[in-house]
């Protein structure tokens, strides 16, 4: 994933989930570098994404 706002691209694992501090909880990703709530990228925009990436590293 890509921060919105510092554009550091980093897994989403890497960032930090659920703050604490969202009133009814927090469904963002905090970016590793700046702490930005990113939110989270709907699973059907990763899947079309991993189609074209995979077609990208098969050659």
């Amino acid at each position: 994933m890509k921060c919105g706002f510092c554009s550091y691209e980093f897994d989403e694992s890497d960032g930090k989930q659920g703050c604490g501090g969202c009133p009814g909880g927090c469904h963002s990703i905090h970016c590793p570098r700046c702490n930005y709530k990113n939110p989270l990228e709907p699973h059907f925009f990763k899947t079309i994404r991993s189609i074209f990436t995979d077609k990208g590293d098969s050659k």
